[in-house]
């Protein structure tokens, strides 16, 4: 950027004592310039005009700390490089950022879907042992959600162990086959749940 303006460091000078013409013809001559630039850098048009605005906004603010005796296209060139780099470092931050949000979003869906099917399945369930036959759902919820023994059933109801066993075994299959049926989801899923829950 080495495209300096004839008396450039009388237009300097008079810009960092707040010339709005002489920033003018600074803006003018080099605008084009710091464009070129930060779209070589960054390959957008978009984000080159974005850098060009904030380079000279920068530079009005802080224009009462330009060094006039510094070479002004290497200052401003160093300044519109400092955007860009801003600009990857947070264009990145943002990235990651958003990264993150889908991963947390995409977390946050696949539970619910997973609590969606679990409490599906489990209503389903509920509702096979609420169909079964007074003795066979007895029989079935005292072995399985109390967790007795075939013999403290047998026992407890005053039955024999072969009784309680039919009772379970025909339980399960009613169970089962009910499950099944009212299920909407993968028969493999449906089996996986089953051989947890009975």
């Amino acid at each position: 950027m080495e495209y300096a303006i004839p008396n450039e460091s009388v237009l300097i000078s008079r810009v960092i004592e707040g010339d709005k013409d002489a920033f003018r013809e600074i803006y003018d001559h080099y605008r084009a310039h710091i464009f070129a630039y930060a779209y070589h850098l960054t390959k957008s048009k978009e984000t080159a005009h974005e850098i060009v605005q904030q380079v000279f906004i920068r530079l009005w603010l802080k224009r009462e700390q330009i060094n006039p005796a510094l070479h002004f296209g290497g200052y401003i060139k160093k300044a519109t490089l400092n955007h860009v780099l801003n600009f990857i470092r947070k264009t990145a931050r943002e990235q990651q950022l958003q990264e993150k949000v889908y991963q947390r979003m995409e977390a946050m869906r696949n539970t619910t879907e997973e609590e969606l099917v679990m409490k599906e399945l489990q209503q389903v369930y509920r509702a096979a042992i609420d169909k079964l036959p007074p003795q066979k759902k007895l029989i079935y919820c005292l072995s399985r959600h109390d967790e007795l023994t075939h013999e403290e059933i047998a026992q407890k109801l005053n039955i024999s162990k072969y009784t309680v066993n039919n009772h379970l075994v025909e339980a399960l299959r009613l169970v089962r086959q009910y499950v099944h049926a009212h299920a909407d989801m993968a028969g493999f899923l449906v089996a996986l749940l089953l051989r947890e829950w009975l």
